[in-house]
């Protein structure tokens, strides 16, 4: 479904985008020309979100990790843009990021199996907040009326506050984790340009680059170590739409 989603909204920006190429003169009143053209310009951003993990299997025991269903976080940050030309920028744009991600282990010992269904099944939940430091280098298309696609790519850290460092099985937390992490950042979308600010809409992908398993045993908490013996590479990975106004 996710993936059906992120699908059209990017073929539904393509197809705007290619549509307008074909307006041979201006039809409208240019909004907010401005924002284009000063040299360090502020905003904020709003997002909603979905973090998962992408899971390399050990193969060590009969474990098997899926990944569960569908949590919405949200993101709230502060956008700084430093222009550079007609047609690029430098984004920093510094913000949290919350929400939950959701697993199923399966085949696990029935001793371990915390459902009432006693079919080898265990549910676990990482619930995070992290602060996020993207700096992106963003690609802005020729502007159509008081429409201009974009693209950006990137780097960020992020730190996860709620840190992963021991299991817990009362808040569903049966492996650990290293709280900070780099990332791959790159993203699509568009900026509508309103009378008295610029609205975009932006569908980004954000990639881990190392393995945050902590492959070590949590001797507070013995019994437990099958769910870390079947993860060989554990890395974070988030889709976040996000509606900046600048």
């Amino acid at each position: 479904m996710l993936k059906r989603l992120v699908f059209l909204l990017i073929f539904g920006m393509l197809s705007a985008a290619v549509s307008g190429q074909k307006i041979v003169r201006n039809t409208s009143i240019l909004n907010y020309q401005r924002g284009d053209h000063t040299f360090l310009h502020f905003g904020f951003t709003l997002g909603v979100n979905y973090m998962d993990y992408r899971f390399v299997q050990s193969g060590l025991n009969p474990y098997r990790v899926e990944t569960g269903r569908l949590g919405v976080g949200f993101l709230v940050g502060i956008v700084s843009e430093l222009h550079l030309t007609e047609d690029w920028g430098v984004r920093f744009l510094p913000g949290l990021e919350f929400g939950t991600r959701r697993m199923v282990f399966k085949n696990v010992p029935l001793e371990l199996d915390e459902s009432g269904n006693r079919d080898g099944t265990v549910e676990a939940f990482n619930e995070s907040v992290y602060i996020t430091l993207p700096l992106l280098l963003k690609y802005k298309a020729k502007r159509i009326n008081n429409f201009r696609p974009f693209l950006v790519g990137g780097s960020s850290l992020k730190y996860d506050f709620q840190k992963h460092d021991r299991i817990d099985i009362d808040r569903g937390e049966y492996f650990r984790t290293r709280p900070l992490d780099a990332f791959l950042e790159l993203g699509i979308g568009s900026d509508f340009y309103l009378p008295y600010f610029k609205f975009g809409i932006e569908l980004r992908y954000s990639m881990g680059l190392t393995n945050t398993l902590v492959p070590e045993y949590d001797p507070k908490n013995p019994g437990y170590e099958g769910f870390t013996d079947a993860l060989k590479k554990v890395k974070p990975r988030m889709f976040t739409i996000c509606f900046h106004f600048e």
